[in-house]
């Protein structure tokens, strides 16, 4: 729902502009993101390597032309068994864009009354952000198919160059270990930066919503940072002025905006 928030502070009797403060998400959305929904993917293809290795050593011993198709068919099976979790992974991943929405919008109604002692709690719901909720489902529900696809073509890499190799049993198991491994450490940082990205989208639009276009660009401050990034933090921007590449947007950007409700009165 829009609405006019310099016209509804104005009323309370603000009158100079005022600049919202930092809404920084918690890890904990992150570390939950990846365990209820990533970390099932990798943990099925890590439950998978015992009958990979399995088939691979019976295979080294003979290498009949039977031996690569049933170490194919191991590998198989681990791929349905991830492929059969994305069904029951999506109704998760909902639940968890809706508790990071209702955070998000707690956070950003304290703002706004801190800012302008106007409470927006029956102005604002969560059906006024539905498209970016459901973006961050699809795009999350690819990232997922993602993880598992890559760590099926490292995994069966691994299978057939031993192979061909004749390479001993405790390399390959090594190097699909790696593999899983990984999986496992793109896994934690994708997590990471779909909560940065959703937060990010929730803050422009709850913004924009209220009929702000202004607003300071605060620098993540992480150690592996972009220097133009780090260059405008505290600088301000209009949605009509900001560079193409805002706030979170880009891969693993950890970069945030404050909204600036500015009064006609100064």
């Amino acid at each position: 729902m829009k609405y006019d928030l310099a016209q509804l502070a104005r009323a309370q009797g603000v009158r100079r502009t005022k600049v919202l403060r930092d809404i920084k998400p918690p890890a904990m959305f992150a570390t939950n993101l990846y365990h209820s929904v990533y970390a099932p993917i990798v943990s099925e293809w890590s439950m998978a390597v015992p009958a990979i290795m399995a088939e691979y050593t019976r295979a080294l011993g003979d290498l009949t032309t039977d031996s690569p198709a049933d170490v194919q068919a191991a590998i198989d099976n681990a791929d349905s068994a991830a492929s059969v979790l994305f069904f029951s992974l999506t109704p998760r991943l909902r639940d968890w864009v809706l508790r990071v929405e209702k955070w998000q919008r707690s956070k950003w109604r304290g703002a706004v009354l801190a800012a302008s002692n106007v409470d927006i709690g029956q102005l604002i719901g969560p059906f006024d952000v539905r498209a970016t909720l459901d973006t961050t489902i699809a795009r999350n529900v690819g990232l997922i198919k993602d993880v598992s696809a890559q760590a099926r073509q490292r995994i069966s890499a691994a299978v057939f160059d031993g192979l061909r190799n004749r390479t001993p049993a405790r390399e390959v198991a090594a190097n699909i270990r790696a593999a899983v491994g990984m999986s496992r450490r793109r896994s934690v940082n994708i997590a990471s930066d779909q909560l940065s990205k959703l937060t990010s989208a929730l803050a422009d639009e709850r913004r924009r919503e209220a009929g702000i276009h202004d607003w300071l660009w605060l620098h993540s401050g992480k150690r592996n940072f972009r220097p133009e990034h780090r260059a405008r933090n505290g600088k301000e921007y209009s949605d009509a002025s900001a560079p193409n590449d805002r706030p979170g947007q880009l891969p693993y950007c950890g970069c945030r905006s404050r909204g600036i409700l500015k009064m006609d009165d100064e």
